[in-house]
């Protein structure tokens, strides 16, 4: 019986201390038909740096959300997100993570723009205004996405409001 126990618990700790190897890097980590956050921001680095935007890009943005804005902060420097061609870059690249943020995005809290809106405001701030058409643009989109159908059904008045420069949709159910 005592060998069967010391066993088991050698078993346990084996086990236990495999797992914790492999979640030392919580980056490598892959739910279930997602990509890791260093595949993103390899993604990114290469739509950038090779300005080659393929398919599988594409659809890894899609399926990544707001988790791509954080890429975007941790693969780029403010030097080369400010340059003209770059920045463009970077907001085909956030528009594609917001396309269809209820379907496509499969981590519900990557769903919401959180860290995209700040990325969008920094992005403004170190284009020193320049691109604050096409960044708005973006920003319009990505909170028209970021709002799940069901959030406008039933509206007696729909709108749009302006608060500090980012609209917002507006629904009053009657």
């Amino acid at each position: 019986m005592g060998f069967c126990m010391r066993s088991y618990r050698g078993l346990g700790c084996v086990l236990f201390l495999t797992l914790a190897v492999w979640a030392q890097d919580w980056q490598e980590c892959k739910p279930e038909g997602d990509y890791s956050f260093n595949d993103v921001k390899a993604a990114i680095h290469r739509v950038i740096t090779a300005q080659v935007y393929s398919s599988w890009d594409e659809k890894m943005f899609y399926r990544s959300g707001d988790l791509v804005a954080v890429a975007v902060l941790k693969t780029l420097d403010d030097s080369e997100m400010a340059s003209p061609d770059h920045a463009k870059d970077v907001l085909r690249i956030i528009r594609s993570a917001f396309a269809c943020p209820e379907y496509c995005v499969k981590v519900a809290d990557d769903r919401r723009p959180r860290m995209t809106l700040l990325l969008l405001e920094h992005l403004n701030e170190i284009t020193g205004g320049k691109m604050q058409t096409d960044i708005e643009e973006v920003r319009h989109f990505i909170l028209q996405q970021a709002l799940p159908a069901s959030s406008h059904t039933n509206c007696q008045i729909e709108g749009i409001i302006h608060q500090n420069g980012v609209p917002i949709r507006v629904c009053t159910k009657g």
